[in-house]
């Protein structure tokens, strides 16, 4: 298993493990995020079944921790402009940076400045959101219309202060400083 990862049939994927695995397709990939998503496919399909299923729980776990206004000014300033499905694909390139940058961004989005490199692009992965599903129909030969759905949380909005684009830069002047200076 990669990365030191074991486990047995009755187990479930716990965080650690979780970002094990993104760790282990990014270093695979030598850090571009796009051809993380390859790795990661692959690196799911040693998973069973039920473990993908899991892999996904906690994947959509950490995007509706994430769904908050500061990552999104973030992903808005680093892509000069996000629409939803920007901020989506946004998300997905958070994660596949690992637990420390993640955790990091959440407590403090301006840190991203620190993060981005040119390998990055607009940092817009969408891929890593749907590696799971697909490494899953590849492992079951079942279309993906069965792969058990985890629900997005995103009735309510974004967490956190709402802003307008006219102060996002001031929210976030490291990064603003970076891409719009």
């Amino acid at each position: 298993m990669p990365g030191g990862i074991h486990f047995t049939r009755e187990m479930n994927l716990e965080k650690k493990d979780f970002w094990q695995l993104i760790d282990a397709s990014r270093l695979a990939a030598d850090n571009d995020p796009n051809a993380q998503v390859d790795t990661l496919g692959a690196l799911l399909l040693q998973l069973e079944a039920d473990q993908i299923v899991e892999f996904d729980r906690v994947m959509v776990e950490h995007v509706n921790r994430a769904y908050h206004w500061d990552v999104w000014a973030a992903g808005y300033i680093i892509g000069g402009g996000c629409s939803d499905d920007g901020f989506m694909d946004f998300m997905g390139w958070l994660i596949s940076k690992g637990e420390q940058v993640f955790e990091t961004a959440l407590r403090d989005a301006d840190s991203l400045a620190d993060v981005v490199e040119e390998i990055d692009g607009e940092c817009q992965v969408e891929g890593i959101l749907y590696a799971p599903g697909k490494a899953w129909e590849r492992k079951t030969g079942r279309p993906g219309g069965d792969f058990p759905q985890h629900m997005f949380a995103f009735q309510n909005g974004p967490h956190g202060e709402s802003w307008d684009e006219d102060e996002v830069d001031a929210r976030l002047p490291r990064l603003a400083a970076r891409f719009n200076g």
